[in-house]
């Protein structure tokens, strides 16, 4: 469970750092999950998408349909266990994926703010304590492997009025406006999310945030847990998201239980 201390440096920054989480041999298990969901062999290819070469994946949504593992990591205490501290005792997943970024390939994800394309989705709430997202490294993240880039404390700018940025990359995103960030920013600075494998990270969904190239001769794999108050739920049917993929709100709707055990 996380402290009082973790939980203040969440409320401050946006976010919080936990490394260690899942060890070798767990890690070893959702790299392989990993794997299998890049291929169309998953029983949902239709949730993957593909860079600007046409070749490479860029992501796969709605990982917990085809991974058993990764649906056990979703729920597994002592990742579900910090998330209901901070959002309440009743959450459900709303979103997941597995960005890939391959070695000396893999794009940019502009400055943006998660809440941002939710709102689209009809979720009425953004803050920190309504909606929050748990990242697992699957590699050991570096500088030069592109890894995620927080600006701490943006989250109490509330949602920034975004720009639809459909050129930049492959994957259509609301962006934060670059004076934005450099305002942002130069109050706070900018933290990298480095670390080993089997590091956890959980940020809010205000907090702006991006990544760089992954310039590294290494793959940079991050998976993505997404959750929701219960009682925040989007209250159109019919999302206002231009380019959605049919998976990126997640089929798996139900409240969550907890997953009392020491491994997935």
């Amino acid at each position: 469970m996380l402290t009082q201390e973790q939980i203040a440096q969440y409320d401050r920054d946006g976010f919080i750092v936990l490394k260690g989480l899942f060890d070798a041999d767990e890690v070893a298990r959702l790299q392989a999950a990993a794997e299998h969901l890049r291929t169309p062999q998953r029983a949902h290819p239709d949730a993957n998408v593909i860079e600007k070469d046409g070749v490479s994946i860029r992501a796969a949504w709605a990982v917990e349909l085809d991974s058993p593992e990764c649906n056990k990591a979703m729920r597994i205490e002592k990742v579900f266990g910090p998330v209901k501290q901070l959002l309440g005792e009743r959450v459900y997943l709303f979103q997941s994926r597995l960005n890939y970024k391959v070695a000396g390939k893999g794009d940019v994800f502009q400055w943006h703010q998660d809440y941002a394309s939710w709102f689209m989705d009809g979720v009425p709430e953004g803050g920190h304590r309504d909606m929050l997202t748990a990242l697992v490294m699957l590699d050991d993240t570096t500088s030069e492997s592109g890894p995620l880039r927080f600006v701490p404390g943006s989250h109490k700018e509330g949602m920034i009025d975004p720009i639809y940025d459909t050129w930049t990359t492959s994957y259509p995103l609301h962006i934060v406006p670059d004076e934005t960030v450099k305002r942002l920013s130069d109050g706070s600075g900018i933290v990298e999310c480095v670390g080993p494998a089997g590091t956890v990270v959980l940020f809010c969904g205000n907090l702006v945030h991006g990544s760089s190239e992954n310039r590294s001769p290494r793959d940079r794999r991050n998976l993505y847990f997404a959750y929701n108050r219960d009682n925040n739920r989007p209250v159109s049917a019919k999302s206002r998201r231009q380019h959605k993929n049919p998976y990126i709100v997640s089929p798996t709707s139900s409240a969550l239980d907890v997953l009392h055990a020491a491994k997935i």
